[in-house]
């Protein structure tokens, strides 16, 4: 797991709410109870520096039965349009530093969106069994 810079994870936490939305779309998607999956797609991708390999694990663990296939290609593509975030969010920072080794890489912010997501994925999927259940 990557340590971002203190003024990455301000502009980063600035866009929490949309984190939040991005992960309300996620779960939606998902109709029966998959916690423990989406729980394994978190610890992945908290334990890697790669997208592609996070990528990779979720078409792996379609392919195996254990999520629809349908759902892990929109969530292959939802997360990894948070790359267009990252850009934006390391070009705002360079505003903020003086040299180019206090910024964070684009490929580093676009894997801690790409966490605070599924974290927040892994609380709306809950909410939503609960609810279907009553």
């Amino acid at each position: 797991m990557i340590r971002l810079k203190p003024q990455t994870r301000k502009l980063i936490a600035e866009r929490e709410d949309d984190l939040v939305e991005h992960a309300h779309k996620i779960a939606q998607a998902l109709k029966q109870d998959k916690v423990r999956q989406i729980r394994n797609i978190l610890e992945v991708a908290e334990s890697t520096s790669s997208w592609k390999a996070l990528e990779l694990f979720i078409r792996y663990q379609a392919a195996r039965g254990e999520l629809p296939k349908k759902w892990a290609e929109m969530t292959i593509q939802e997360l990894e349009a948070l790359q267009q975030e990252a850009t934006k969010i390391q070009q705002k920072a360079q505003k903020k530093v003086k040299a180019p080794e206090e910024l964070d890489s684009v490929k580093a912010i676009h894997l801690e969106l790409v966490t605070r997501v599924l974290g927040h994925t892994v609380r709306w999927h809950i909410w939503d069994v609960k609810r279907r259940e009553g």
